[in-house]
């Protein structure tokens, strides 16, 4: 069985030519943006196709394990991820610089920055797809109090990781694990008080600061927002108003820009002449719509639905509800990554510290969504059979 899986054969190849289509793009846009001289002499291109190398390398590892191996691996996974967030936290500055008034990376020596947030989020999809498996494998009547139960230990295990992670702060990547975890809870037919519940307290939030924004602005720029940390204030403010001067505006208003000038076709590959601060890290898709043009900005979006589509279509087809559960969390979370970031850069939301998938410079990001891609293909080679043939 191992030998079968081993062959390169077997690996799904819609993934594999979806990832190689964007790993391409990456890489092309990002020696595009850094041919400006922006840079100085450091060559982002060539770092990002390392990246890739290590990434694919870890795709093809993580694809040769079976569910049962990525089962006995959600806890120790988890563990280690949580003790590198604490660790974080109290880090010297030699290893764990602050960035940008952002402490989230290890800065390691002949390797990079690492960002453990990225790979927590790992841990967590797997636990939770664990702790749903299990808690459906004994409760399969879905009575109210042991649903409450399960929402207590998924709590348990997110709530002090994710909080560590927002005091980073990056509240980007707290959303992923939200939506995450509710994607993998909606593929079970829980308790219809708790469904309720958990759909009416979100809707009422959201609701009251809707209208609060409405009917008592006031109340959100004078009481709402001065609470907040002063990089969050600034995105919301820059979000909220563009003119506004602010460092989070400035970047904002002229990824807009970029975008705007890019037309159908584009300004072509090292034509961009619109200056967006950090272009080839989260606000890539500024340079992809500027020298692509309308028409590579939606082939790329496009390339994101197929990869969607087809870890759902493996999710759904799979015959151990464990795999379905991986499936939903990562489609869900690379789903709000993307319209996130991409929305970001189109002036439709606020500035997050959130990467755009398999585009973005850097690894963290990539070897993450990489790895979970490998769970992916491992649900396919390990109970979706009547994918070989395909």
């Amino acid at each position: 069985m191992f030998l079968k899986r081993l062959r390169l054969g077997e690996i799904d190849k819609v993934i594999l030519t979806i990832v190689c289509l964007l790993c391409g793009i990456s890489i092309l846009f990002i020696y595009s943006t850094q041919s400006g001289g922006q840079f100085g002499s450091q060559n982002f291109a060539l770092r990002q196709s390392i990246n890739y190398l290590i990434g694919f390398a870890l795709l093809l590892l993580f694809r040769l394990l079976d569910l049962n191996q990525l089962r006995l691996l959600a806890w120790p996974f988890y563990i280690v991820s949580v003790l590198s967030l604490l660790f974080l936290t109290i880090a010297p500055e030699s290893i764990a610089p602050d960035i940008l008034g952002a402490k989230r990376w290890f800065s390691i020596p002949l390797v990079g920055s690492v960002q453990p947030s990225e790979f927590f989020r790992i841990a967590l999809i797997l636990l939770t797809a664990k702790l749903i498996y299990d808690h459906k494998e004994k409760h399969p009547n879905h009575e109210m109090k042991e649903d409450l139960l399960l929402l207590g230990k998924i709590l348990l295990i997110a709530i002090p990781p994710s909080l560590l992670v927002y005091q980073q702060p990056d509240t980007g990547m707290v959303m992923l694990y939200i939506f995450a975890i509710a994607a993998m809870l909606g593929m079970i037919k829980l308790n219809k008080v708790v469904v309720g519940i958990g759909i009416l307290v979100p809707m009422l939030l959201v609701g009251m600061i809707v209208c609060l924004f409405l009917f008592k602005p006031e109340i959100i720029y004078e009481d709402v927002i001065p609470k907040l940390k002063p990089h969050q204030q600034e995105r919301i403010i820059g979000w909220l108003d563009p003119s506004d001067n602010r460092n989070q505006a400035f970047q904002s208003s002229r990824s807009v820009l970029a975008v705007g000038t890019g037309g159908l076709t584009g300004k072509g590959i090292e034509g961009g002449n619109v200056y967006v601060p950090e272009k080839h890290t989260d606000f890539i898709f500024a340079s992809i719509a500027e020298e692509g043009g309308f028409l590579t900005g939606s082939a790329v979006i496009l390339l994101f639905f197929l990869l969607i589509g087809r870890i759902m279509e493996i999710g759904s087809k799979t015959k151990d509800t464990f795999g379905t559960f991986i499936c939903a969390g990562l489609a869900l979370s690379l789903t709000i990554q993307i319209v996130q970031n991409i929305g970001m850069v189109e002036g439709m939301l606020p500035v997050k510290g959130i990467s755009l998938p398999f585009l973005t410079y850097g690894g963290s990001s990539l070897f993450s969504n990489m790895i979970l891609l490998g769970m992916v293909m491992s649900v396919r080679n390990t109970y979706a059979h009547q994918f070989f043939s395909k």
